[in-house]
């Protein structure tokens, strides 16, 4: 029996994908859950299991090509006596082109060549590698004249790069500009961030919190949890103050949808990742049912994934809030575009030392920004600000929530 093996839809938002890599070869027996091969998607590179057994007869979507999904894109066999001619021919042409050449094939190197005594002196003398030169005399037989012909050849080319270097010298111009490629994730990133700044109207909201509360906090959990390892972050800290934050302020965990809003019950918090051809959400479930160290350790494994481009769709999809943190960057503040079907997203800037009054005298305090952008079709001006003062107090007093 033959079994056609098609391009899998591994996400809502996944139209095509890249065939990266094929684990097995034609011919090869495919035990059922073994990787088969690698395709990239929008987002992220994800190892695809095998679901079947059987042989492996023919490929029909080659290394770096792309295809829409369902696409057929092999052909497996349970003998290999099996006729899958027909079924190639009906695969193959839905099949896309890589559009790449393939290589061709060069002469064997290293074979031993007829060459006259004299020739072979002669090339010696003037450092000419005899398996370049081009035999003329009886079955090949490389003679002096080929030699000769080889050395003037190697002299015009000679030539030809000095000239090129003396033009360059007298034309050291750049080229004033480059064509990059934009990449699958790029695409998908400027699409949905064009959508989302164009359709719903983003204002702002701008506080500084005082991190003093906030920064021993972070110091006495890690000497707390010395023993299970693992750094705390006050992005950790701040994602479970958020996240308590959202359950007292339901409105700005919800989303717009057109003819309603959607007040989400459940509260996940996205934490943008930048990746070295865009930006990657991944996502921390029910954050404020978790602890802060599960919440760590769950963010550095997502971070990590993210970064190596292997987060599953369940891993990046479904947020309610983000929070995105450019303080690593030295950034003070930002305002961040809305996560689309998001009604809220949460910039952070660096932690400063700043002088501030307190109880009338000048301190100086490590402070940092805190910018709201909200949809206005869902959250109003008044709600946004309570909101963001409240995080505001939990972060200056993070043991309201831990008391």
């Amino acid at each position: 029996m033959l079994t056609v093996i098609r391009l899998p839809s591994l996400s809502s938002t996944m139209k095509k994908g890249k065939v990266v890599k094929w684990h097995k070869k034609e011919g090869e027996y495919v035990r059922k859950g073994e990787i088969l091969f690698e395709v990239e998607t929008d987002k992220v590179v994800v190892e695809v299991e095998s679901l079947t057994s059987g042989f492996l007869r023919k490929i029909l979507v080659p290394e770096k090509a792309e295809a829409p999904v369902h696409t057929a894109i092999a052909i497996f066999s349970e003998r290999m006596d099996e006729d899958i001619a027909s079924v190639v021919e009906a695969g193959s042409s839905a099949a896309p082109s890589t559009h790449e050449k393939e290589p061709v094939p060069s002469e064997e190197k290293g074979a031993r060549r007829k060459i006259s005594p004299l020739a072979r002196k002669i090339a010696s003398e003037a450092g000419i590698d005899i398996q370049s030169v081009r035999g003329t005399g009886p079955g090949g037989r490389i003679t002096r004249e080929d030699v000769e012909k080889a050395m003037e050849e190697r002299s015009g080319v000679a030539a030809t790069l000095v000239r090129a270097e003396e033009k360059q010298e007298q034309q050291p111009e750049m080229p004033a500009y480059e064509d990059l490629e934009v990449t699958a994730m790029r695409k998908i990133v400027a699409r949905r961030l064009q959508e989302s700044k164009s359709t719903a109207p983003h204002f702002y909201v701008d506080l500084t919190a005082d991190a003093t509360a906030l920064m021993e906090l972070k110091e006495k959990l890690e000497r707390a949890g010395e023993e299970a390892g693992g750094k705390i972050s006050l992005n950790d800290i701040m994602v479970k103050i958020v996240a308590h934050g959202l359950k007292e302020f339901p409105m700005v965990n919800a989303s717009f949808l057109g003819d309603r809003i959607r007040l989400h019950k459940r509260v996940h918090i996205g934490v943008a990742v930048a990746v070295e051809d865009g930006l990657l959400v991944p996502v921390i479930l029910d954050a404020d049912r978790k602890s802060i160290r599960q919440i760590g350790d769950e963010t550095r494994e997502l971070v990590g994934k993210a970064r190596n481009r292997k987060l599953l769709p369940h891993e990046y999809e479904g947020g309610t809030f983000t929070i995105s943190n450019m303080g690593m960057f030295g950034v003070e503040g930002f305002h961040a575009i809305l996560n689309p079907p998001e009604g809220a997203i949460l910039a952070v800037g660096a932690v400063i030392p700043k002088p501030v009054v307190v109880e009338g005298k000048i301190r100086v305090r490590p402070c940092f920004r805190l910018s709201l952008s909200v949809d206005h079709r869902v959250v109003d001006g008044a709600l946004a600000a309570r909101f963001l003062a409240r995080v505001k107090a939990l972060l200056e007093t993070p043991s309201l929530i831990l008391a």
